[in-house]
């Protein structure tokens, strides 16, 4: 990870992830409790991201956007797809802010995953295998059966799971996987609206209930050293 940290405020960050440079934005409130990172795989989806860091940073969670792809490799579809792939870098990327962590650079923070669509099954496989580092997850959309059925049963982080109201053929395959986990989880269903879905209001919506998930499940940061599950 490259660039000074400031806290509280934005900070631009280039994370080394095997052959390839990945780009996020560290934003950090006054009062630091936690951080959840904030994943894609492509052209991020600003104003969701957006919606959903003001209410974080207001119960003191910072996040990290963070992109798994390169620029270059943006334009090649079949990597959006590449479960193994994004989840190597996402774990590069958790390794490298657990060290931020270590050398003081960051104070010791629970973290959260929050993702959508293609990259929903990718932070399930990378909480499953950092459980003791991920204390919540939420995925909007996507089918997190391609996490692979050992991930979805050694899950341990609460997940929250939002689907589309009218995506029948997902929330069937959705709720299969669901049946392997045995952390907690809850899938909820989003109300189609006569509007967008990518209007002012799906998004707020969206934010709301990944926020309150978040700050339902993850604990302030003196606790990150005393996890239960």
């Amino acid at each position: 990870m490259t660039g000074a940290l400031a806290c509280p405020g934005q900070t631009p960050i280039a994370l080394a992830a095997g052959q390839a440079t990945l780009h996020g934005l560290l934003t950090l409130p006054q009062r630091l409790l936690a951080l959840v990172v904030l994943t894609h795989a492509g052209p991020a989806p600003a104003a969701r991201d957006d919606a959903l860091a003001v209410i974080l940073q207001h119960a003191g969670i910072g996040t990290l956007t963070l992109d798994l792809l390169t620029p270059a490799e943006e334009r090649f579809a079949d990597l959006q797809h590449n479960v193994s792939l994004l989840a190597r870098r996402l774990l590069d990327g958790l390794g490298l802010l657990k060290q931020r962590m270590l050398l003081g650079e960051l104070p010791p923070l629970p973290i959260g995953l929050c993702a959508a669509g293609d990259c929903s099954p990718v932070v399930l496989r990378v909480a499953a295998l950092r459980d003791q580092d991920i204390y919540a997850l939420v995925c909007r959309g996507g089918l997190i059966d391609l996490a692979g059925v050992l991930y979805l049963r050694s899950l341990a982080s609460p997940l929250l799971l939002l689907v589309d109201e009218d995506d029948e053929c997902g929330t069937l395959s959705n709720r299969r996987a669901l049946r392997e986990l045995a952390c907690p989880h809850e899938l909820r269903p989003l109300a189609a609206k006569a509007e967008a879905p990518d209007s002012a209001a799906a998004f707020e919506a969206i934010a709301r209930a990944t926020g309150l998930w978040f700050i339902d499940h993850l604990p302030a940061a003196p606790l990150a050293t005393t996890r239960t599950v």
